[in-house]
């Protein structure tokens, strides 16, 4: 059965695996963000996991990545991508990215990127990203969305892509 949601998702998945990479270097997204080996890195609205895979063969098998979203259909899309690639260094958790319940200081860098819309409010959402980030952590955010300067200080902006310092 076919329900709003689902179709939305498989739009949005079907646009992401098919015409975005004919536009879109996700390699080239992610180097801006800063991500390299070693990393352990928070993946902030995955959707159908554009980012999920290169993420995970950037930061190689001494990183790992976790691709969070609020949606259940693209949790288990990536989670399936995850499978199918054999990639052992990336989980992916069903949350909102304003409570996620993981432990503190947990990631190196966390990214967003294709979040036009926030699900929730963003001021809850910075505040855990903050709480999640190690001291000195990046957080890279793509397109206008900038997090507030008591949290986050901004380090460099490349292309679309800015990345922010945690503050504290």
């Amino acid at each position: 059965m076919w329900n709003r949601n689902s179709m939305n998702f498989r739009m949005m998945s079907f646009i992401h695996e098919t015409l975005y990479g004919l536009f879109r270097d996700p390699y080239k997204a992610l180097n801006a963000a800063g991500l390299g080996p070693g990393q352990e890195v928070l993946e902030v609205g995955c959707g159908p996991g554009f980012f999920t895979i290169p993420a995970v063969r950037i930061v190689g098998e001494e990183g790992s990545v976790l691709a969070v979203d609020v949606n259940p259909l693209a949790v288990e899309h990536v989670r399936q991508k995850i499978e199918t690639e054999c990639v052992s260094n990336a989980k992916t958790l069903l949350a909102n990215a304003a409570q996620t319940d993981l432990p503190d200081q947990s990631f190196d860098l966390t990214f967003l990127f294709g979040l036009a819309r926030p699900m929730g409010d963003m001021g809850k959402i910075w505040s855990e990203l903050h709480r999640l980030l190690k001291p000195g952590g990046i957080l890279s955010v793509e397109g206008r969305l900038r997090p507030p300067s008591e949290l986050f200080q901004p380090v460099k902006r490349q292309g679309r892509i800015s990345r922010f310092r945690r503050v504290g």
